[in-house]
């Protein structure tokens, strides 16, 4: 009878040991699973970071450019606005200006400024030209806006 208890218990065992050999494999199967997630979710993040340093950077060049550009239009407005009418250079040129120097004057420049001559910035000459309500004039150079403005 010895050996049918030994035996029955050695079973109980090999069946016990053999379920948790079964159990071992499944836990490594999912630790495999986790630690491939984990390693995804690493690179994942890696790659996120990359993109944000990209994007800091992007936003600080964007940045600098708006800074140049706000800079530019504080200096086009404040030679658009310290720029002499031509109106007071007719005046100051001649004795008394006549009606007809004083009609084209306002024909050739709607906020009294003046007509539009080399020493204008291609910002201040493409304001004219909106101001003026002409289209198709934002990629036109220098020398073609002064041409379209003068007319």
């Amino acid at each position: 009878m010895g050996n049918k208890k030994q035996k029955r218990i050695i079973e109980q065992y090999a069946a016990k040991q053999k379920k948790l050999k079964k159990d071992v494999s499944s836990l490594k199967g999912e630790l495999t699973k986790a630690e491939k997630k984990l390693t995804k979710e690493a690179e994942r993040t890696e790659r996120s970071k990359k993109k944000a340093k990209a994007a800091q950077k992007s936003a600080s060049k964007a940045g600098a450019r708006a800074n140049l550009l706000q800079e530019q239009l504080d200096e086009a407005s404040a030679a658009l606005a310290s720029a002499p009418s031509e109106a007071t250079v007719d005046a100051t040129s001649l004795d008394a200006p006549t009606a007809e120097a004083e009609a084209e004057a306002t024909e050739h420049s709607t906020d009294g400024v003046g007509v539009p001559d080399e020493s204008w910035s291609v910002v201040q000459l493409r304001a004219e030209a909106r101001a003026r309500g002409m289209a198709g004039m934002s990629k036109k150079p220098k020398s073609e806006l002064i041409a379209a403005l003068t007319r």
